[in-house]
């Protein structure tokens, strides 16, 4: 029995690595989002697309982590350690809650409750980058049209997108 708590710890110690992985890339994410806001509002469109690539390689790093939090799982659920199947990660979670609560700052709980803010942090944050390019886009739209002289109306819709009326 001794070998098999010792078997759930070893494991433990490898959940925590891929959660203070996931912590560590979201860290980095929502830190270039700020910068990209920060450079959308300078307009240096330069300093933005090189910002892109490395939004994209941080999206994959995510992507690859997120594969071997899955292999973790099946690993898991081969062993045959925990009664219950592990399906997701809050089954994850749930199976080492015991584990982690034993120390006494419950790491894995709290990696993953950075996580969830940190995520929320860099959805506010994408919002806000998109409702900033809306308004440029817009502006634009209104620049183009007063040189044309032809001038479209247009409002907000549902989504937050412009409709064009045609007046």
């Amino acid at each position: 029995m001794d070998n098999r708590l010792n078997e759930k710890k070893l494991y433990f110690q490898r959940v925590l690595a891929v959660w203070e992985g996931f912590c560590q890339l979201h860290k980095e994410l929502y830190d270039l989002t700020c910068e990209e806001y920060l450079t959308l509002l300078a307009s240096d469109i330069d300093k933005l697309e090189t910002m892109l690539p490395l939004k994209d390689e941080i999206i994959t790093k995510i992507g690859e982590l997120e594969k071997d939090r899955t292999e973790l799982i099946e690993q898991l659920n081969n062993t045959g350690l925990f009664a219950t199947k592990i399906v997701k990660a809050s089954d994850l979670l749930a199976a080492y809650a015991e584990i982690d609560g034993q120390n006494a700052i419950p790491a894995l709980k709290n990696l993953n409750s950075l996580l969830i803010d940190i995520v929320q942090k860099i959805q506010e944050q994408n919002k806000k980058n998109q409702q900033f390019l809306n308004k440029a886009m817009l502006s634009l739209r209104e620049i183009k049209q007063g040189f044309t002289g032809k001038k479209t109306y247009s409002t907000y819709g549902a989504d937050g997108l412009t409709r064009s009326l045609n007046r």
